[in-house]
Parts: C-alpha cells; sequence; structure tokens
C-alpha cells in the first residue's frame, strides 16, 4: 500500500535525497500567507514573556523532559565509528561516516519531537522533523495535498500531525507551549479553508521514534548520551527551515541554545562559520 511504498522511498533516499521540487514551489508561493496569519494559534503560554513570533530554544535538564520539547541528536553518537544505537533509534543503519559534506551529515543528524513521555512508565514517543520521504500527503490523502509526508523514524503508526491550532477537532496540546497533536484531518482541512489557519503550520509524518522503559532516560544520561535536550519556540519546530533560509535545523536551535549544544556544532564543523 502507500506506507509501504513511502517507506521503500525513506530507504532509497537514505542514499542521496532528492526534494520535491513541487513542494518547495508550493511553499514559496504560500509564504506571503503564512506571514499574514503566522500568530495565529501561536500563543505561548509559560515562555516567560518571549515574543510569540520570536525564535527562542534553551537547553533543559533531561529530568525535566516532557512532551512538545526537542531532542538535538549529539555529533558524538551519529558520526564516525562507534556502536550504531542513537543511529538506530532513528531508522538509520549506521553511524554518518565524519568526512561526508557538512549538508550531508547535517541531514541526517536528526531533531525529534517528543510527542509523548510517560512519567510512569518511562516510555516515550517523538517524531524526527527534518527527514522528507519525497512524496506529497497529496500522493496518499485527499487533504493537504501539496504539503510534505517527513519520515517520523522506524516504528509503524499512523500518520501524526503536528499544528499550533486547538480549534482543530480532536488535537490535543503537546505541554503548555502552543503545539497541538493531531485531530480530525478533515477538519484541520475546513479550518485551513476557511482562512483561519495556514496549511503551511501542519507538519506530517509517517511512522515514529519510540523508546521503551527506561531507554530515552538512558540515551540522555552518560557514558552513551545520545541527545542533548531542548525547549524551543513553536516556530522552529514548524519552520520549513531546511528549505527557505537554507540554514539546518539542528544548526539554528544550537545557536540559539548555545553551551554545550554550540560547542558540539563547532568541533564537529557544523556551524557554518557561526562565530556568535
Amino acid at each position: 500500500g502507500g506506507r509501504e511504498r513511502a517507506l521503500r522511498l525513506v530507504s532509497r533516499r537514505a542514499e542521496g535525497d532528492d526534494d520535491s521540487e513541487e513542494a518547495e514551489d508550493t511553499t514559496n508561493v504560500e509564504l506571503f500567507r503564512q506571514s499574514l496569519i503566522q500568530g495565529w494559534g501561536g500563543g505561548e503560554v509559560g515562555s516567560r514573556n518571549r515574543g510569540a513570533l520570536t525564535d527562542w530554544a534553551e537547553l533543559v535538564s533531561p529530568a525535566s523532559v516532557r512532551a512538545g520539547d526537542l531532542l538535538l541528536a549529539d555529533p558524538e553518537q551519529f558520526f564516525g565509528e562507534g556502536p550504531a544505537g542513537g543511529p538506530q533509534r532513528v531508522g538509520l543503519k549506521n553511524r554518518v561516516p565524519e568526512d561526508y559534506p557538512r549538508r550531508e551529515r547535517l541531514r541526517f543528524l536528526p531533531v525529534v519531537l517528543l510527542t509523548n513521555v510517560d512519567a510512569d512508565t518511562g516510555e516515550a514517543e517523538g517524531v524526527w522533523l527534518t527527514m522528507r520521504t519525497g512524496q506529497l500527503m497529496g500522493d496518499f490523502v485527499n487533504n493537504f495535498h501539496s504539503r510534505p509526508l517527513l519520515y517520523g523514524g522506524p516504528v509503524d503508526a499512523s500518520l501524526t500531525m503536528v499544528h499550533p491550532y486547538p480549534q482543530v477537532p480532536g488535537s490535543k496540546p503537546l505541554a503548555d507551549g502552543g503545539l497541538y497533536l493531531g485531530g480530525s484531518l478533515a477538519g484541520a482541512q475546513a479550518w485551513v479553508d476557511d482562512g483561519q489557519g495556514s496549511s503551511l503550520r501542519f507538519r506530517f509524518f509517517l511512522n515514529r521514534v519510540r523508546w521503551s522503559a527506561g531507554e530515552l532516560q538512558a540515551e540522555l544520561a552518560p557514558p552513551d548520551r545520545t541527545w542533548l535536550t531542548v525547549r524551543c519556540s513553536i516556530d522552529l519546530v514548524l519552520s520549513e527551515s531546511d528549505s527557505i533560509d537554507n540554514k539546518p535545523l539542528w544548526v539554528q536551535i544550537a545557536e540559539l541554545a548555545g553551551g554545550e549544544a554550540q560547542e558540539l556544532g563547532r568541533l564537529h564543523d557544523l556551524m557554518e562559520g557561526a562565530d556568535e
């Protein structure tokens, strides 16, 4: 079926990506519309009075990690030689060669949005934010035709929809940051068709990343720490950064969060000459 087709495409594109020009063209056409209504649904409760349209990111303690937070892949666990537990968690077979061009290394360096963190069981789920399948939603369903279908991870799961609109029927908030998970696909399309929301504020993921009891906390701690835990503005989560401003999301977040994230980026030549 469609899911298997998309997964095969993901597998093939692991060798070399060829993003859909149609998706990028449509994105550019809709940029003005997005800028006009970008603030809709974007109120950021509890974000220390940051402006809703100002990008920000901060490193947070692994002990406080929650749904809506991001996991920034640690290059130490994804590049070069060594155990491949981190890459395999997101569906990559092996580590990324250290001599790959910077852009290629960044493409395979995941930023994962946590969609569920169960404090009682230690189980967790999330989606890889930046890996495209090369397919559009319209290839599979009759909604959001021009939106890219992203590869959420290696674990078989139904479609995951992330957006900033509490008005979408059946959607659930991710923590208190202004992001929402799921809801009615038809209801979401109607919200956009009515001119209330922008289709560019919806992200769609095939499959997901999953951690069994205790696995996530183990990957957040020495000696094999795989991820840095980050909290950031919803505009970063929902951005089309890889196709618009040509600065990969991992780099944007590391620059804004600073500290160890930025240091690791510089150590592995990922920061594109950024000195700030």
